[in-house]
């Protein structure tokens, strides 16, 4: 029986080099000096949210300021939540992920799209529970899975949290909204979601796959301080300009 460890080990280097991991974006396989949950080159392709951004919904800025400051929208009408994390721009690379993971069922990117995430979190951020962003039925029903679901549980398994799935939900379809202004948005989302209990001092992570306006965390982070939540902040894999 002593022996059984390095036997299964060495079985295990076996099977690795006769079936190497492949990246779970790109498809390619997994080399020795590629150490993340990515391979390195489709890791190079995401954009880091620049140093210039709005400290409260991580909009980047273009100019040359290179100092955080709030942007006019959160300005004029400051958002119910406390702040949004972002493992990157929507673009490029990590734009070809969420596309994978939300439309082609790529679903296995759940992982590596959920650890990147969780990095951009601090540790020490006292959170009690994990929200997604949910799905109205009938949406639910043509995906058949809600990726904000996913992504919630790779980041609740890491951080030990419970994650809320019948807490929050989305009662009124609403048309989709690409192409709508920040106006149209927020009017598109009014009354479409509702709590079913209260959630009495809770903090909150809400998450979800991409933040364009922000009308859609708005609008389940009102919902929620409305029931309840002490304070709501709000994580995405990628932040649109």
């Amino acid at each position: 029986m002593g022996g059984f460890p390095s036997i299964k080990t060495f079985f295990l280097l076996l099977f690795k080099q006769l079936f190497p991991p492949a990246c779970p974006l790109c498809g390619r396989p997994l080399s020795a000096t590629d150490t993340d949950v990515l391979c390195d080159d489709c890791l190079a392709g995401f954009t880091p949210i620049p140093s210039s951004h709005c400290p409260l919904c991580a909009l980047p800025f273009t100019g040359k300021s290179n100092r955080p400051h709030l942007c006019g929208r959160c300005i004029r009408n400051r958002p119910a939540y406390e702040k949004v994390y972002s493992v990157g721009l929507y673009d490029q690379s990590l734009r070809r992920a969420i596309h994978h993971f939300k439309f082609n069922r790529k679903v296995g990117l759940d992982r590596s799209l959920g650890v990147l995430l969780e990095r951009e979190v601090e540790a020490d951020l006292p959170l009690d529970v994990v929200i997604p962003v949910p799905l109205h039925h009938k949406r639910l029903q043509q995906r058949s899975y809600n990726q904000a679901l996913l992504l919630a549980r790779e980041f609740a398994k890491i951080r030990n949290l419970p994650v809320l799935t019948d807490l929050l939900l989305k009662v009124k379809e609403t048309q989709s909204q690409q192409g709508l202004s920040a106006k149209q948005r927020a009017t598109n989302l009014q009354g479409a979601f509702a709590i079913q209990r209260s959630i009495e001092n809770a903090t909150v992570l809400l998450i979800d796959d991409v933040l364009t306006t922000g009308a859609t965390a708005d609008a389940c982070c009102q919902v929620l301080l409305t029931g309840g939540a002490k304070a709501v902040y709000v994580a995405v894999i990628g932040r649109a300009a």
